[in-house]
């Protein structure tokens, strides 16, 4: 019990012994405040209050200007060398049109080809399965009721079906989160 006394005596001597900053307000560091003369406060105010209804004016000046849209904006470089920039309207002869198309329905052929083989393959694999089970049933009844239940450790899925309750009448579902990322311009 001594011992356990004095570990409880240490502690609280410890505790005593901590020191405490003084308040803020009398920091080294804290400007003093200057008195100001109540008419230099009331002009600096007065000025304040000018810039202010100043900017203010500004900003309904400008706030009539339609909204800039930045897909239709030109820079002046691009401006200034715009019949430059014009590309002549090419015409097609009649053989490239038809390389066009005779390339285009080649491409048919070929990704339709490809979409039966792979049909295939998944029907063959299909079938080759269907056919293994039917053969392990065949042999052994109870491996083929194990080889037909799904394996608990592969797919960690719970899946619940609807509820048998009808639905609530006059419920508004809440709507979810949405963050508005469009601009904002004064109008």
């Amino acid at each position: 019990m001594s011992l356990l006394s004095s570990f409880a005596k240490l502690s609280l001597l410890q505790t005593r012994s901590i020191h405490q900053t003084l308040p803020v307000a009398s920091s080294v560091f804290m400007k003093r405040q200057k008195k100001i003369d109540p008419e230099v406060a009331k002009q600096r105010e007065a000025r304040r209050r000018k810039r202010l209804e100043k900017e203010i004016r500004q900003m309904q000046k400008h706030s009539k200007k339609p909204k800039p849209v930045d897909e239709l904006t030109l820079d002046v470089k691009s401006a200034k060398n715009i019949e430059e920039r014009r590309r002549p309207n090419t015409e097609l002869t009649l053989e490239i049109i038809d390389e066009r198309a005779t390339a285009l329905k080649d491409y048919t052929r070929s990704r339709i080809a490809l979409q039966r083989e792979d049909d295939a393959w998944i029907r063959g694999a299909i079938e080759s399965q269907r056919k293994a089970l039917a053969e392990l049933k065949k042999l052994s009844p109870e491996l083929y009721t194990s080889a037909i239940q799904p394996a608990p450790n592969d797919l960690p899925l719970t899946i619940h079906g609807p509820s048998l309750t009808p639905p609530i009448k006059k419920y508004e579902a809440p709507d979810g989160d949405y963050i508005d990322t469009t601009r904002n311009w004064a109008s």
